[in-house]
Order: structure tokens, then C-alpha cells, then sequence
């Protein structure tokens, strides 16, 4: 993914988020004047937008990050007071978070993960940071920023909440595309069970489920099938029948998915396609195109493919998931366990399976004499045509992070403002909407920090991780510890002892 630095004057910032959740928001301007709840921002090495890395478990390249270039230093001599730079962000899909299941595996089997396969963004996606949720039919936005370590040197978060879940959910046609290979034997098999009974709590009487299974051979298991509730008895049959055996044939197996997919189409449900395999198959270019096109239908809502790894981690590549996930638009998870499909597809299955606010950009317009520092998100560009606007979940919240730097502290106005502008798609109607939040830095360095706090408890988790050094892991320890002083957030206390197992530590 591109990325660059601006080093000019005033910067309009355009941020554009993902998910899969529905919403639709005012358009407007309120006024921050209480800043009390605390933003989140992705963010990554600014200079190469690539931060977390695009890795999956596969064998990297001769060097896992590019060689970065000496930086000049920034100052102030030939900025232009008066011009603004436009930069447009992606932190990834907000329901992508696949990374952060399959370190914590490696971890409790005492084995170092490989900096590669670590996505700073997915953490940020997977490890919860609470906002109040929008209003019905809008976002909400919360920026934060705090002084960081230097003077002139500032941490700023962004947080994008939709509206919460509709309680009752619009009908659903799911097709399920299962991993049947021999590679699926064991563990693989029970995770990939589990995520199905587990996906299947959220079905209400009405909804269809088609299921293909895939080897070197396809079978066609169910087919508009019509079910009578969550503890569905034709499906539970199907998936106690479920076996592993033989080798693999992704292509046609995502092909006759797909054919079932459109064949039980409904334009007033939420039509997915959920891959689960072991990331033992490739993805080529037919079933690349093929997700493509299914999942950006220009006249209606697409059948977005959602993917779920099965492990174990050790030996997994999730080069598969990934790949298809970004093509298909939907989320994609990693099961380290069968109590995590419970967790994950049953307990967030808005969050996994729907779409609350589509394309989501966000504009950001900082003081002119800002750069971005490091960007903790997938990737950014002054070119809106390299970023690809994506959706938004209910119930869910895009986190931007980054840190900031002022060409000279001594030119900081606290009273100038920073102004942060969402524009997004209905879900259904595509009706465009917009919001936007001011606030000055004043009034930002003032605010509450609890939600930035402990993004920037998760981001150190991550980095230290890629590392992979005994410095770096105490010092994100130390730091994820005084994050969660009172040991009341269970996520902050998991990472903590996840730290201690890393055999470096």
C-alpha cells in the first residue's frame, strides 16, 4: 500500500474507513465545545503507509519492511500559511482483524510470531475501545489528542462510531463455502464447525443458507435451505456430517457458492459468502474477479464474502483470507479456538456480518505547520484514487492513530482549530450523508484521553510484537499495565500476560 509524508502548512486530512455496519448520519457541523469523549486514529510509518504490514504467515520478502530513507528535519522555512494539504486514509476494512487471534495462538504455544504477519490496524479493529454510539442514521465522531514525548510531538486518535444494531435484524441468505480438504483434520475441522453453529445463533426463522464443501471435488450440501430458527435441525445435521479429506479446489468451490449466492439472492437481505478454510489454498485470478464483482454491485447492495481461518496458527498462511477479504469487502477473523467463534461471529455478529455506513471518508484539517509523524493505519495518500473507501459496522467504531509533529512548538496556537469531516453512503438507498466536529488544540489537550490511552496501549502491543526484543516487550508491558491501572478492562490484562510469553521477554 502507498503512503506519503506532506510536510506543508495546513493539512485537510481525508480518512476513509471501513467496516461492515449500517448507518446514516446528518449533514452539518457541531461545534466540539465538550470534548469529553476521546478519538481514535489508525495509523502506520507515515512515510511508507505500509506500518503494519501486508504480510500473511507466508515466507516474507528478503526484508520484511523497505529500507527506509534519512528524513530531513521539519521546519517551518517554506510552508504556506495559507494552503491546506488533503491526505485520504485507510485503517482497512474495521471488521478485518484476523492478526491479533493468530499472534495470541503463537504466543500461548511460546512461539515468536513473525513481524510479517502483524497488521497493527487489525488489532485496533479487534480489541474493543468504547464510544457512546451515534445517534439513529448518523456517525459520531470523537477526536483526542495528548502531548507525546517531545515537545511539539502530539498522539491524535480518531474515533468514527455508528449507531448501534437494530435489534431485529433484516432477513438473511448466507452461503457457506467449507474447507473439506485433508488438511481440515482436527482442530481445523472443530474451529470451522463451531464458527458455523456459531454464525447460525444469529438465523431467525425465514433465513437461507446454502453450504458448499470443497476439496478436490465440490458438493453442494444445501441449497435454499429455509430455516426454522437458530437450533435448525437440517443445518445441525449437515454440519455434524461435515469431514476432511483429499486435496483442494478453491476455484470451483467459490464458484458454486457464489451460483447459490445469486440464485437465493434477495435484494431486501443481508447476502453473504463466508470462506472458511485453513489457508492452505491459492486465490486466482478468476476467483479474485469473481469475489470483485459480486461484492461491488453498482446498482444494488453486493454479496460480500466474509473469511474465517481455522489454524492453527503454526503452521497457517493467511495470505488467503486476507486477499479474498479485501476483495469481497467483508470481514475477516481467525479462530484460535472454538470458544473464539462463540465470541466473535455469535456475540459480534453485527459487527462480522453487516453494514452500517458505506464508503466512509473522513476529512481531517489540521493546523498548517502539522505533519503526520507515523500513521498507524493501513495506508494513505494525497491521491484519493490510491485509498478504497470502505463500510462501517453497527455498533462498531473506525480508530484512526497517529502521531503528529509541529515544524517549531513555539508556533502552536492552542485556539486554532482541527476539524474533522465524515461522508459516507446509506447502506441501501447509497444517499450520501456527512457530519463534521471543530475543535481547537486547546480544547482537544483538555479533554478526557481514556479511549486514546488505551489505543495507544493496543498500538505498543503490536509494534513491540514486530520487534520482537526484550526492551520493547517490557516497555509495551510497563505501558499496557499503566493503561489499565486497575486491572478492570479483561483486554488490557490478556495483552499483559500475552507479553510475558513471548520467548524473548
Amino acid at each position: 500500500m502507498r503512503g506519503c509524508w506532506l510536510e506543508r502548512c495546513a493539512w485537510t486530512l481525508m480518512v476513509v474507513m471501513g467496516a461492515s455496519g449500517g448507518l446514516t448520519a446528518c449533514s452539518g457541523m457541531d461545534r466540539l465545545g465538550d470534548v469529553g469523549e476521546p478519538g481514535e486514529m489508525d495509523g502506520n510509518q507515515g512515510s511508507s503507509g505500509t506500518g503494519a504490514g501486508d504480510y500473511g504467515a507466508q515466507a516474507p520478502p528478503t526484508s520484511p519492511y523497505p529500507e527506509e530513507q534519512p528524513e530531513e528535519t521539519f521546519t517551518c522555512a517554506g510552508l504556506d500559511e495559507e494552503s491546506a494539504a488533503v491526505l485520504y486514509l485507510s485503517s482497512d476494512d474495521s471488521n478485518s482483524m484476523g492478526s491479533p487471534a493468530q499472534v495470541r495462538e503463537l504466543l500461548r504455544e511460546g512461539i515468536a510470531p513473525s513481524p510479517w504477519t502483524i497488521r497493527t490496524y487489525e488489532f485496533l479493529n479487534y480489541y474493543r475501545i468504547a464510544y457512546n454510539a451515534a445517534p439513529d442514521g448518523q456517525l459520531r465522531i470523537v477526536p483526542q489528542m495528548q502531548e507525546a514525548e517531545e515537545p511539539g510531538l502530539y498522539h491524535l486518535q480518531i474515533g468514527v462510531r455508528s449507531q448501534d444494531p437494530d435489534p431485529v435484524r433484516r432477513p438473511m441468505t448466507l452461503t457457506f463455502v467449507l474447507d473439506t480438504s485433508g488438511s481440515m483434520e482436527g482442530i481445523p475441522m472443530a474451529r470451522q464447525k463451531a464458527a458455523v453453529e456459531a454464525l447460525s445463533a444469529g438465523l431467525t426463522e425465514g433465513d437461507v443458507v446454502n453450504m458448499v464443501t470443497w476439496n478436490t471435488t465440490n458438493a453442494v450440501v444445501l441449497s435454499g435451505h429455509m430455516v426454522n430458527g437458530p437450533d435448525d435441525p437440517g443445518l445441525q445435521a449437515a454440519v455434524n456430517a461435515l469431514s476432511a479429506s483429499g486435496g483442494t479446489d478453491l476455484e470451483s468451490g467459490l464458484a458454486f457458492g457464489y451460483q447459490l449466492a445469486l440464485q437465493h439472492y434477495g435484494p431486501d437481505r443481508l447476502n453473504r459468502v463466508i470462506l472458511i478454510s485453513d489457508g492452505g489454498a491459492n486465490v486466482g485470478v478468476t476467483s479474485a474477479e469473481l469475489i470483485a464483482n459480486h461484492s461491488e454491485d453498482a446498482d444494488r447492495e453486493g454479496i460480500y464474502l466474509v473469511g474465517i481461518g481455522a489454524g492453527p496458527a503454526s503452521g497457517y498462511n493467511d495470505a488467503l483470507m486476507d486477499a479474498v477479504t479485501d476483495k469481497g469487502r467483508g470481514a475477516y477473523v481467525y479462530l484460535d479456538s472454538t470458544q473464539e467463534a462463540l465470541e466473535v461471529l455469535r456475540d459480534r455478529f453485527d459487527e462480522v456480518m453487516e453494514v452500517a455506513a458505506r464508503g466512509v471518508q473522513v476529512e481531517l484539517t489540521l493546523p498548517w505547520y502539522f505533519k503526520i509523524e507515523r500513521f498507524y493505519g493501513e495506508e494513505y495518500s494525497e491521491d484519493a484514487s490510491e485509498i478504497e473507501p470502505q463500510h462501517l459496522a453497527p455498533g462498531d467504531a473506525m480508530i484512526f492513530n497517529q502521531i503528529v509533529r509541529a515544524c517549531d512548538p513555539d508556533v502552536i496556537d492552542l485556539e486554532d482549530p482541527i476539524r474533522v469531516t465524515a461522508r459516507w453512503e446509506s447502506p441501501l438507498t447509497y444517499e450520501r450523508r456527512e457530519v463534521a466536529v471543530e475543535a481547537s488544540v486547546g480544547q482537544l489537550l483538555a479533554a478526557d484521553t481514556k479511549q486514546l490511552i488505551k489505543g495507544r496501549a493496543i498500538i505498543a502491543y503490536a509494534e513491540a510484537l514486530k520487534e520482537g526484543d526484550s526492551a520493547a516487550l517490557r516497555n509495551a508491558h510497563d505501558q499496557v499495565v499503566a493503561a489499565n491501572p486497575n486491572g478492570a478492562d479483561p483486554e488490557l490484562s490478556e495483552i499483559a500476560q500475552l507479553l510475558q510469553l513471548h520467548p524473548s521477554y
